[in-house]
């Protein structure tokens, strides 16, 4: 049996893409048709964050389908119940959050310009102010809910026929095409622009490589993921700061991905 559950099976992932496309594009369809069509109610924030939840969820009911509940448990062992190194949390956490600090002080040593702490965080998309609430949100619903099933499952599925560094690239491709509905009414994602796009898009593949490489150090436990995908969001997505500071952190992201592929590349098969 265990034989089995370790070969690679294309349904598994085909399963676990639909359900999850399915579950958060039905969530954001409300959204998107009353940018279009002035259908429904007014637009809802909730629906947008409550969308992240649809990789974790396509990961359980996909799990349930093949492996039923036996599987579930061992899931869930494996992915949050098993105690990882504690150094891996802590870099999960204070990686994103040096990111920030860089950038914060290159800011005030080449534009003069401090930012002000008091708007980290803050996002019309968040109902809240408090930055320590604000980091909850961002942990549960796009940590635990896109690292659940980007990470907790498609990647570890793909790692078990291709290298890691091929894994993470299509696990980045699949996490992209995910979002394809946020680019028809999010208006974050619509003024990316092409240009915009490109560059998101590569900053994506480059972190799907870190949080791969960041998961496997882990022993497959997802915390450390889940904890630098919500502190990555709290210092990138503020909408009142200057718009270079997240960019500046995801360059950092890409040149530590291209660090680990050079240093770590051999011990993970890349």
């Amino acid at each position: 049996m265990d034989k089995v559950k370790n070969q690679f099976d294309k349904k598994r992932i085909i399963t676990f893409i639909l359900i999850s496309y399915t579950i958060s594009w039905m969530i954001w369809r409300p959204n998107l048709l009353k940018y279009h069509f002035n259908i429904g109610n007014s637009h809802s924030n909730w629906l947008h964050i409550l969308g992240a939840l649809g990789p974790m969820l396509g990961a359980i009911i996909t799990i349930l389908i093949f492996d039923k509940t036996e599987g579930l448990k061992t899931y869930f062992k494996e992915r949050f119940l098993t105690i990882t190194n504690p150094k891996w949390i802590l870099i999960g956490l204070f990686m994103p959050t040096t990111f920030f600090f860089i950038a914060y002080f290159l800011f005030a040593l080449f534009l003069r310009e401090w930012t002000q702490l008091s708007l980290i965080g803050l996002n019309s998309k968040v109902p809240y102010t408090n930055t320590l609430v604000i980091w909850i949100l961002w942990c549960f619903f796009y940590g635990f809910g896109e690292e659940g099933g980007w990470r907790g499952y498609l990647f570890p599925e793909l790692n078990k026929k291709y290298k890691t560094r091929i894994s993470t690239f299509y696990t980045a491709l699949i996490w992209a095409t995910w979002h394809l509905p946020l680019f028809f009414y999010d208006k974050n994602f619509i003024s990316m622009g092409i240009g915009g796009t490109i560059g998101w898009l590569i900053g994506l593949i480059f972190g799907s490589l870190l949080l791969g490489w960041l998961t496997k150090q882990s022993n497959w436990s997802l915390w450390p993921a889940i904890l630098f995908h919500g502190t990555f969001n709290l210092f990138t997505t503020s909408e009142n700061l200057n718009p270079l500071l997240p960019a500046l952190i995801s360059m950092m992201v890409i040149i530590v991905a291209l660090w680990i592929a050079r240093k770590y590349g051999e011990d993970l098969s890349f």
